[in-house]
C-alpha cells in the first residue's frame, strides 16, 4: 500500500474554502529554512547509522527511541512516550534449504509472526493464485506451497494453504534482483497457521520450472523467530493551542529489520521531526495545538496508531497529517472525499512553486496509520509524493538505506507540509464535525475497501 506515498490530513468542512492569507511572508520564511537550515537529514542519518532496523521492541526500536528523544529536546520539546503493550514478533535464525534435486540454501525471509516449529523436510507444490479453487487439481497436503502470484492477501492465501493441509508456504517476491519483501502473515497479531516465507523472484522461478516438468523438489524448513508480547512506545511532542482541539501530525518510526529503515520510514519520520522545527520556530501560536507522533508498530499492524486512537479522546482531534515514505510531494489526494478538491487546489495554488497539481488522486487506501482515525470518522487526506524507483525497489529489504535518501527531497516534504499544518492549524471553519458511522461505512463501501477490513478484523460498523 505504501507504493502510494502519503501525508495524511483528517479534516471534516461542509464545504471547502480558500487556503487564506496564511501562505504568507512568514511561510515563505518558513519554506526557506526547510532548505537552509534542514535537521531532518542529519537526525536520519543517526537513526539510520546508530539504530538501524527499528524493529519494532527490538535494541534497535528501543535506541531509536533514545535518538529522537533526544534530537528533539535539542529544538526545545519536551517528548514524552506513551507506552503500550502490543503482539511482538522476534526473528531468528531461520532456515529454507533445497535438498533435492539439488542443495541450495535460499535467500529467504520469514514473515512476521511466523513462529517457531520442529524442522521439517516436505515435497513442494507449485500453486498459482492461491483460492480454494486453484487448488482442485493438487495434492497439497504435507506438502510446502510455493506460490508465485495472487490476487489474495497473504494472510488469506497461508489460511487457504493452511486449510489444504499444507505444511508451509514460499511466497515468490515479483521484484527481480534478488530481493526479498518483508511482511506480516497475520494482520491480527495472532501466531501464522504455518510457517510463510518470502523468497527471491529468481530462486522462485527455478523451482517453479522444475515442479512444471514433474521434477521432485523437496525442501526443508526451519524457523527459530518466534511471537511474543512487546512492550513499546509512541514518542508525542506538542505545542499548545488557543482552542480545546489538536491537530496530530504522524509518522511511524519503526521499519523492518533487514535493512536501515531509510525510506520507510526513515523519510516520513525525519520529515516530521522538521516540520516540528519549523512550526515552533516560526508558528507557535495556532488556533489548534499541534501534536507531533512518532507512532510505533505500524510494520506490524498499525498498533502504535490503534492505541493512539484508543487512549486519546476522539472529538479532541481536528485532523491528522501521517507522512509514510515521504518524497517531493506532487499533488493531495483527498481519500474519497471530493468537496475538499476546491481547498486542496487553492492551496496549490499558492503553492504553485512546488508543482502539487501533477496527480490529484481521489481514492482511499489502506494500509498505514491514518487507517484508525478514518474509521472514528475523521476524513482522511493523502498528497501524493515522488520517490525515484532506484529509491524504492529496495521497499522492506537490506537495501533500504540512508544513502537511498534525497536531502532535497526532504526538504521539499518538510517546506509544503509544515505551511499546509499551519493553514489547518488556524481555520478552524474545516472542522465542524465528524462523519458519522454510517457516512465512514458508505466511504469505504465506495472504494470496496470494507472486504479487506472485514478480512483484517477491522471492520467496527454492523452492516444493514
Amino acid at each position: 500500500m505504501k507504493r502510494i506515498i502519503t501525508i495524511l490530513l483528517v479534516l471534516t468542512v461542509s464545504s471547502p474554502t480558500p487556503a487564506g492569507a496564511l501562505v504568507d511572508s512568514l511561510a515563505q520564511r518558513m519554506i526557506g529554512s526547510a532548505y537552509t537550515d534542514n535537521r531532518s537529514h542529519p537526525v536520519l542519518q543517526r537513526l539510520c547509522d546508530e539504530a538501524g532496523g527499528r524493529h519494532t521492541g527490538s535494541p534497535a526500536g528501543r535506541r531509536a527511541i533514545a535518538i529522537l528523544v533526544e534530537e528533539l529536546k535539542g529544538i526545545g520539546y519536551d517528548a514524552r512516550l506513551e507506552q503500550f503493550i502490543m503482539p511482538g514478533w522476534v526473528r531468528g535464525s531461520d532456515v529454507v534449504r533445497i535438498t533435492a534435486p539439488f542443495t541450495q540454501t535460499l535467500r529467504a525471509v520469514a514473515f512476521g509472526y511466523v513462529d517457531r516449529h520442529d524442522p521439517f523436510e516436505a515435497p513442494i507444490v507449485a500453486v498459482t493464485g492461491g483460492r480454494k479453487e486453484d487448488y482442485a487439481t493438487l495434492n497439497a497436503r504435507g506438502a510446502v506451497v510455493l506460490l508465485s502470484s495472487t490476487p489474495l492477501s497473504r494472510s488469506e492465501a497461508i489460511l487457504i494453504a493452511a486449510e489444504q493441509g499444507a505444511r508451509g508456504l514460499l511466497l515468490v517476491n515479483e521484484k527481480d534482483g534478488g530481493l526479498l519483501l518483508a511482511r506480516i502473515s497475520t494482520s491480527t497479531g495472532d501466531p501464522s497457521p504455518i510457517p510463510a516465507y518470502g523468497i527471491t523472484a529468481e530462486e522462485g522461478q527455478r523451482v517453479r520450472r522444475l515442479c512444471e516438468r514433474s521434477i521432485p523438489v523437496t525442501v526443508f524448513v526451519r524457523t527459530e523467530s518466534y511471537c511474543t508480547i512487546t512492550e513499546t512506545a509512541n514518542v508525542v511532542a506538542s505545542l499548545p493551542g488557543r482552542g480545546p482541539q489538536k491537530i496530530v501530525l504522524g509518522a511511524h518510526l519503526d521499519s523492518w529489520d533487514l535493512g536501515q529503515g531509510g525510506i520507510d520510514n526513515g523519510t516520513g519520520t525525519a520529515v516530521l521531526f522538521d516540520v516540528a522545527r519549523l512550526l515552533k520556530a516560526f508558528s507557535p501560536d495556532n488556533h489548534y495545538a499541534l501534536e507531533f507522533v512518532w507512532f510505533n508498530g505500524e510494520e506490524l499492524g498499525i498498533w502504535g496508531s490503534k492505541e493512539y486512537v484508543r487512549i486519546h479522546p476522539i472529538d479532541s482531534i481536528a485532523a491528522v497529517i501521517n507522512l509514510d515514505m515521504v518524497g517531493t510531494p506532487t499533488g493531495v489526494n483527498p481519500m474519497g472525499m471530493e468537496k475538499y478538491v476546491p481547498f486542496l487546489d487553492s492551496l496549490a495554488e499558492r503553492l504553485n512553486g512546488f508543482d502539487l497539481k501533477k496527480g490529484q488522486p481521489i481514492a482511499p487506501w489502506l494500509g498505514s496509520d491514518h487507517v484508525p482515525f478514518m474509521l472514528k470518522g475523521i476524513p482522511a487526506f493523502t498528497p501524493h509524493s515522488f520517490l525515484e524507483e532506484d529509491r524504492v525497489r529496495y521497499y522492506h529489504d537490506f537495501g533500504d538505506t540512508f544513502d537511498k535518501v534525497s536531502k532535497k527531497s526532504l526538504s521539499d516534504a518538510s517546506a509544503v507540509v509544515s505551511i499546509l499544518a499551519r493553514v489547518l492549524a488556524n481555520r478552524p471553519d474545516l472542522f465542524p464535525r465528524r462523519n458519522t458511522d454510517a457516512e465512514t461505512a458508505a466511504l469505504f463501501r465506495k472504494y470496496n475497501l470494507d472486504k479487506r477490513l472485514k478480512r483484517q478484523q477491522d471492520w467496527p460498523f454492523t452492516d444493514e
